[in-house]
């Protein structure tokens, strides 16, 4: 009797395990993918800096710097790939006219600073180091985030099986999390909730 209740005690144990896995998407890669992070971040000593693509369809796309160390948020880094419509110069946005920039947008320097609180330039690309991290709160910029975040919240919420919408799943930074999140059915633009990494690397 006691050798049947044990016996049904571990197949209990395991049909919660297995109902529990099954409220995630892609679920077998997502696994892998996580253990090819926990090796990264020891043999990284958890100082690594990773970088955020985002985009909207109205003509903007971007770029975030993330740099950790330690386990630690030390330094964000943002910049505008394309500002509506105007490609980044191979030079960098110091090397743009902000005055033409500003004539497109039908603002003047002063407007635009009145308006926004800062200057164009510093809307194209910034920096914050630890202690002003934050310090841009409206931004397009990625969250302060280390990546032991990133895959928690993939794992509890971007992954998450939906009826209503497509989950997507994809590891192709050396089988580091690479993009993660899902599209609402029928949506037509700027629908993706998620995000997308395109490089990871460790550092010194």
């Amino acid at each position: 009797m006691k050798t049947s209740y044990s016996l049904f005690t571990l197949l209990a144990t395991l049909l919660f395990g297995a109902c529990e896995k099954s409220d995630i998407e892609h679920e077998s890669t997502f696994e892998r993918s996580y253990h090819t992070w926990l090796d990264f971040k020891a043999a990284s000593g958890d100082s690594y800096r990773y970088e955020v693509s985002g985009a909207t369809w109205a003509g903007s796309s971007w770029r975030t710097t993330i740099t950790v160390r330690e386990g630690k948020v030390v330094q964000r880094d943002f910049q505008y790939i394309v500002f509506n419509n105007n490609p980044m110069p191979d030079g960098g946005w110091e090397s743009a006219s902000m005055a033409d920039l500003l004539d497109s947008f039908g603002f003047t320097a002063d407007e635009f600073e009145e308006q926004e609180g800062h200057s164009l330039l510093e809307s194209l690309r910034w920096t914050e180091h630890e202690g002003e991290l934050g310090l841009h709160e409206i931004s397009p910029a990625s969250t302060i985030q280390t990546l032991d975040d990133i895959y928690e919240k993939a794992r509890s919420f971007w992954l998450k099986k939906r009826s209503d919408a497509e989950v997507y799943f994809e590891a192709k930074n050396n089988g580091l999390i690479s993009s993660a999140g899902f599209v609402p059915n029928n949506c037509m633009d700027d629908c993706f909730s998620g995000i997308s990494i395109r490089l990871i690397e460790a550092i010194d």
